[in-house]
């Protein structure tokens, strides 16, 4: 009749240190990973805040989080991954790369309701795609903006990696 389910930070240290998986996944249903945020308010360096997958610059993603379960016997099929609903916008960032893995400042998040009136096509934002990530990205080279999301081509993604991964499901 009831399900058991909590939500997890999908982030490397969050996973190793906050629970204790080998009691908890037992009496649960299934966890929601909350694989977005992975760079966030407090970073001082762009990247993707909701990539699918791991890129030499930057460790956090979501499937270095499955991995990362996998490996200590969490079953896949009790895993539900994120996708996120709204963008970060970090400021302050060189034109190097399109604005990717550089230092910066978090300026704001944007609801995905507000996308097509703030990242109008005419508004100085370039769209650019991380193949490695299989995250998309925005950079404004005259603001100095960098923005990390999630857009139709990326939740396709990863709706195809919870098919061929097992896992329960997809959220937001």
């Amino acid at each position: 009749k009831h399900e058991i389910s909590f939500a997890a930070g999908g982030f490397t240290t969050f996973l190793k240190e906050s629970i204790e998986w080998n009691k908890v996944m037992p009496v649960v249903n299934y966890v929601n990973l909350m694989t977005y945020d992975l760079v966030h308010g407090y970073s001082t360096v762009t990247g993707h805040h909701t990539g699918l997958y791991s890129t030499p610059e930057l460790k956090e993603s979501t499937d270095n989080a499955v991995r990362y379960l996998d490996s200590i016997g969490v079953p896949r099929n009790k895993m539900v991954i994120g996708a996120a609903f709204y963008a970060r916008i970090f400021e302050n960032v060189a034109n190097v790369n399109n604005g990717l893995y550089q230092t910066t400042k978090f300026r704001n998040s944007v609801p995905h309701r507000n996308f097509e009136r703030i990242f109008l096509p005419d508004s100085g934002f370039v769209y650019h795609w991380d193949p490695i990530a299989k995250a998309p990205y925005l950079y404004n080279a005259d603001k100095k903006w960098f923005v990390t999301f999630d857009d139709t081509t990326s939740m396709r993604l990863k709706t195809e990696y919870v098919i061929d991964k097992k896992l329960y499901g997809i959220m937001f």
